[in-house]
């Protein structure tokens, strides 16, 4: 959860900018250490890749225990600007791009812009891949109707192919029932309307959904609906286990509730649905 409210007090500004000082100073300090070591790789300086990293973990940690909140990891992006201003640009303006360079840059920019390199592999990554699965199934078909017909031909009879069908196992309405069977308030605001309540913490849970590579053997329409159902189902049950989780310490709801969804492992097999929120206990 990032600190992107307008009405911040004076003291939640200072504590902001403490933090995002603080991150940037721990990540100056991780430059120059590198720096200092030449610790670099073909003339690459490690540190490009290790300053914005460490800039923004040192930022998050301070404030979410000074502010209880993430507030967008803002060093990291500092340290982004810093150290490739002083290594492209100042320092060694001729440096060529290579691979090492390539994926270093890459890695920087998911430090400094996680949320936008996320878009990307989700959005932009996974509708080229969905669009090449489809251009190959609809190649396979093809494949496949010749050489039925050629069987057909030479056996004098067709040939049957059984399909193996993947049932869709998801309820949604009896999934809707468990959820409000947990007499469970789920609040995705931050304002509680001075309706009483008590604070209890920063609470997540995760659900990883592992892919069924029977799928690529579906119609693209049949695949998307199994994929579908499958974020709904785990949506679902990490919403219940985020409820029965903050159940257990004594508390009756979540405040600005978030869900995420990240494609993860080699080639984005996975699919990681992440619900995140804090724990309140509604007096």
């Amino acid at each position: 959860m990032e600190l992107n409210r307008k009405d911040l007090t004076k003291n939640e500004k200072l504590k902001a900018v403490l933090c995002i000082s603080f991150g940037t100073g721990i990540g100056l300090i991780v430059y120059g250490i590198f720096l200092y070591f030449h610790i670099d790789i073909y003339g690459w300086n490690l540190g490009l890749i290790f300053a914005p990293l460490a800039a923004g973990y040192a930022e998050t940690i301070l404030a979410n225990r000074i502010l209880g909140e993430d507030i967008g990891a803002i060093s990291a992006f500092i340290l982004f600007i810093d150290t490739t201003f002083y290594s492209f640009i100042l320092k060694n303006p001729t440096l060529g791009w290579n691979f090492i360079t390539i994926g270093s840059v890459l890695v920087i920019l998911q430090a400094a812009f996680p949320t936008l390199i996320n878009y990307i592999l989700l959005v932009v990554v996974g509708g080229i891949l969905s669009n090449f699965i489809k251009t190959i199934k609809k190649y396979e078909r093809k494949i496949q109707s010749a050489i039925k017909h050629q069987q057909y031909v030479k056996w004098d009879g067709p040939v049957v192919e059984e399909e193996e069908e993947l049932i869709i196992t998801y309820d949604e309405d009896e999934s809707n029932r468990k959820i409000n069977d947990l007499d469970f308030y789920f609040i995705t605001s931050t304002d509680m309307q001075s309706r009483k309540h008590e604070i209890m913490g920063i609470y997540q849970t995760e659900i990883i959904l592992d892919k069924d590579r029977r799928i690529i053997k579906l119609e693209p329409e049949k695949a998307e609906q199994k994929v579908l159902s499958n974020i709904k189902e785990g949506k679902d049950e990490c919403l219940i286990r985020l409820a029965e989780k903050i159940k257990k310490d004594g508390g009756n709801g979540i405040l600005n509730l978030s869900m995420t969804y990240n494609l993860i492992g080699l080639g984005g097999e996975n699919i990681q649905v992440t619900a995140r929120g804090v724990g309140i206990n509604i007096l």
